[in-house]
């Protein structure tokens, strides 16, 4: 997928997540770990806030992923900054949902925890690619083989 068109996909993702808010209206969830907001008491009386978390927990990792897209071949820089991201997301959600902090709308927190969990496929993927990446550069398959240059070029019988 084209670094634009993911641009464009995260966008309409948080505006659609923005929407979803404005229609649900404000909410008061009270959940003490970000795993509880998905019992069945809680989903069935928010689901429209639920639709709404999910897509915005999707919208923040795929703008992560993208701009971690912009650092090239360093497959293992990639899955430690996504571990850190995750991890300060999870830490973040779970002390706010501890001390009922207010720093950020409730749907904010969640969406901030779901995000850090959707992003362990992608630290898992990272390590996979930087592994395989490099045993195949120590061991040279996919190397470029360079050939002797021909004695005579196609240009060089032109001009004469």
């Amino acid at each position: 997928m084209k670094k634009e068109v993911a641009l464009v996909v995260a966008i309409a993702l948080f505006a659609l997540a923005y929407g979803l808010d404005y229609i649900a209206g404000p909410v008061l969830i009270r959940v003490k770990d970000p795993i509880e907001f998905f019992s069945n008491s809680i989903l069935s009386k928010y689901p429209l806030t639920a639709v709404a978390i999910v897509i915005r927990s999707i919208a923040i990792l795929l703008s992560i992923i993208l701009v971690l897209s912009l650092i090239e071949k360093k497959h293992f820089l990639k899955a430690a900054i996504s571990l850190f991201i995750g991890g300060i997301f999870e830490l973040y959600a779970i002390q706010q949902l501890a001390t009922s902090g207010r720093v950020t709308p409730i749907q904010w927190t969640l969406s901030f925890a779901y995000s850090g969990m959707m992003l362990l496929p992608t630290i898992a993927i990272y390590i996979i690619l930087g592994i395989v990446l490099g045993v195949k550069e120590k061991i040279g398959i996919g190397e470029k083989k360079e050939y002797p240059k021909p004695i005579f070029d196609k240009e060089e019988e032109k001009e004469e």
